[in-house]
């Protein structure tokens, strides 16, 4: 009899009702049939042939940011659908255009379907997108034109983004900007064009951290004082980090070391709860802990430390996340509060809300008061719950301090317990989506992230319920996104849209599958390893 994916679902899931059954005893290796790769490389497939830059004057193999499923074509005025909500201004979907910084999620998972299946066209054509854009695509100071304020325009042939204001160069400029909720790839960067990254890195150096003495940084790329919040401090850190582990130049961690000392300086040290923008005195968030800092400053510190093996690292890190166990985890509910005053403090509710969250009240009522909104739309904003609950097992797999698996365990509960799109709050200023394209379901990217952490807490602890769990909102995603041969960012939504975080979720689904294969082995071994020289899967997906 022939195994078929259809087969292979329905084993496992009799697997999952029957408590004394093992996936391993009842499927082995070389008879169960991959259950969502199979969707995962349809979707590469069509993204390589549709998904490129076929407009205006010159072609190229980057590409675009949003695909209509249907048409198979990139719409030069996109739909505004949840747009306000997910993105609040235009600019940061890069309508018909093309942005490498939010195509990063999905270069990893071309990496790795190559490695999996043994066809390198997923590399190459990876690898092409990436020369191509780093050949073509940095400016004067040089910097990558990628980021949350700029994007190319593939039909008008420009560099396109938000005018912001006079840079210290006395030119109106895009600024640069990122941040490391988003992981960048060095390592696949270095390998094509090492001279490009270099550019990219003594310009964040140059233009990012303006006081070379304390490590105070600026978000935009401009050289002046400005916003030093924590989710662009982690990725230079981490960024240094790597150049580091790159070329063994002591300058590279010095300038890690000294923008993770910045912050940590600024915390409470009562607490060890630290706001997310410390400079920032007149607004809440120099005032306020939300989970910026434990789902994504600390990514970058223990990115840095795995890079450089420095300690102090996983230290910062290692804290945060404890302050945030300590005074965040609400006993009576189960859930954490979504931001704490610096003495520990939980802020409650309600929110403030706005019909615009641009205008001078709308910092105000981004503060995510009482508990985290799990499935909030907002790609940026002060919610980073999916990224704390996969940082608390990142934080085991390397301290195996129990306390962050403890919190990994009532997060896991948590999702568990409010299905995706389910609204934390009636007053939030995204409420209109909350009531509408909400109700549907959730992005693909936390789909994604939400299967990741789930097969991390498997991986490390064993405990079947995580992977039934995972196996779960991996077929509801499936269900919902997967259309036309694309998978769409929301089920609202009749596009494939990086910025949704499909990447995340076709990487999830690889991951899933060959977690699915040999779940015993990977227990074991506390990793996945694929193809045929058993390259490490990273259980983190950034």
């Amino acid at each position: 009899m022939k195994f078929t994916i259809k087969h292979a679902a329905l084993l496992t899931l009799a697997c999952s009702v029957l408590p004394s059954c093992s996936i391993n005893n009842t499927l082995s290796e070389d008879t169960i049939a991959p259950r969502y790769t199979p969707y995962v490389e349809e979707s590469l497939n069509n993204l390589m042939e549709f998904g490129t830059d076929r407009y205006g004057s010159v072609h190229s193999p980057m590409l675009v940011t949003i695909l209509d499923n249907d048409s198979k074509t990139s719409p030069k005025q996109p739909k505004k659908l949840d747009g306000y909500y997910r993105a609040t201004r235009l600019f940061r979907r890069s309508p018909a255009g093309s942005n490498f910084l939010t195509d990063q999620p999905t270069i990893k998972a071309f990496h790795a379907l190559s490695t999996i299946s043994g066809d390198e066209k997923y590399t190459s054509f990876a690898n092409s997108y990436a020369d191509y854009f780093m050949e073509n695509l940095t400016d004067e100071q040089g910097f990558f034109w990628w980021g949350w304020h700029r994007y190319y325009d593939v039909y008008d042939e420009k560099r396109k983004g938000i005018h912001f204001y006079k840079a210290k160069w006395g030119t109106k400029t895009f600024p640069h900007e990122i941040h490391s909720q988003i992981e960048i790839h060095w390592d696949k960067l270095w390998q094509i064009n090492p001279k490009a990254v270099t550019a990219e890195m003594d310009a964040i150096w140059q233009w990012h951290v303006f006081d070379k003495n304390s490590g105070e940084i600026n978000r935009h790329g401009d050289g002046l004082k400005g916003c030093d919040f924590t989710i662009s401090g982690g990725s230079y850190i981490n960024a240094f980090a790597f150049m580091y582990a790159k070329t063994k130049d002591d300058k590279w961690l010095n300038r890690a070391k000294l923008i993770a000392d910045y912050y940590w300086q600024q915390r409470n040290p009562k607490t060890n709860l630290l706001p997310e923008r410390p400079n920032a005195r007149k607004r809440f968030d120099g005032s306020t802990f939300t989970t910026t800092v434990t789902g994504v400053h600390s990514f970058g510190l223990l990115k840095a430390y795995e890079l450089t093996g420095d300690e102090s690292f996983k230290q910062y890190a290692h804290s945060y996340l404890t302050a945030y166990a300590k005074y965040g985890y609400d006993q009576h509910s189960g859930k954490f509060w979504g931001a704490l005053k610096l003495d520990g403090t939980p802020i409650s509710g309600p929110r403030v809300y706005t019909d615009n969250v641009d205008s001078p009240a709308g910092y105000l009522a981004s503060q995510p008061r009482g508990h985290l909104d799990l499935w909030e739309p907002y790609i940026l904003g002060y919610q980073y719950g999916i990224y704390t609950a996969q940082m608390y097992a990142y934080a085991y797999q390397l301290t195996k301090d129990p306390q962050m698996l403890k919190n990994a365990k009532r997060f896991a509960k948590w999702i568990e317990q409010t299905p995706p799109g389910t609204p934390e709050s009636k007053e939030a200023w995204y409420r209109d989506y909350s009531n509408k394209e909400g109700k549907q379901g959730t992005y693909a990217g936390k789909y994604g992230r939400s299967i990741s952490f789930l097969l991390h807490l498997f991986t490390l602890t064993g405990e079947k319920p995580f992977l039934d769990q995972a196996v779960k909102l991996a077929d509801e995603s499936v269900d919902k996104l997967f259309y036309k041969g694309l998978f769409k960012g929301h089920p609202a939504k009749p596009y494939y849209e990086a910025t949704d975080g499909v990447g995340y979720l076709l990487y999830a689904l690889l991951q899933l599958d060959q977690v699915l294969q040999a779940p015993n082995k990977i227990v074991a071994e506390q990793t996945i390893k694929i193809g045929k020289n058993n390259v490490v899967m990273p259980l983190d997906n950034w």
